[in-house]
């Protein structure tokens, strides 16, 4: 007998205008990182620490994620001051059902200048998590994702951003 587990994530994005009318709507699958899946396996099954909070890292050039992509080497520039949150969004993740975990509401992310946004990552742990930009903290890059067309966004746009991680066995 033979077993395989597929692990995905699918992103949600709603660009709106800053009258909140929609510009456009995405979604796509991502890659999850071998840093991520070594997470996993571990806060799963070896019992190593969890990370209780996730955030949003939306980056601002074209980048092609990569399985070797990790939190202090992401392959991607972090928009910081190009947006007006003033630390990274958390990606609000309910419990699992259906091997499934996903958030409910939308995180959001307001430009604060003219930007263009090319993905996003999901990033957590280590020493500065909800910084902007951090690579230094020890964290952990779980999944990273391009979007199929880079987003632009002029002052007070809004990207909403939902992310769906699922595991399933065949």
């Amino acid at each position: 007998m033979k077993s395989n587990i597929e692990v995905t994530g699918i992103w949600k994005v709603v660009h709106r205008d800053k009258n909140g009318k929609i510009k456009s709507v995405e979604e796509f699958k991502n890659l999850i990182t071998n840093e991520g899946l070594d997470y996993l396996l571990n806060a799963g099954v070896h019992g190593s620490t969890q990370i209780s909070a996730w955030y949003f890292a939306p980056f601002t050039a074209a980048h092609t994620p990569a399985a070797g992509d990790t939190y202090a080497s992401p392959g991607y520039t972090e928009a910081t001051s190009e947006i007006s949150e003033a630390a990274r969004q958390e990606w609000a993740e309910g419990a699992s059902s259906g091997q499934s975990v996903t958030n409910s509401t939308a995180a959001t992310i307001t430009a604060a200048t003219s930007v263009t946004i090319y993905g996003a990552g999901i990033v957590g742990g280590g020493s500065a998590p909800t910084t902007k930009g951090n690579t230094a903290g020890g964290g952990t890059l779980l999944a990273s994702g391009q979007f199929s067309s880079s987003k632009s966004l002029t002052s007070g746009e809004t990207l909403d951003l939902t992310y769906t991680l699922s595991a399933s066995s065949s």
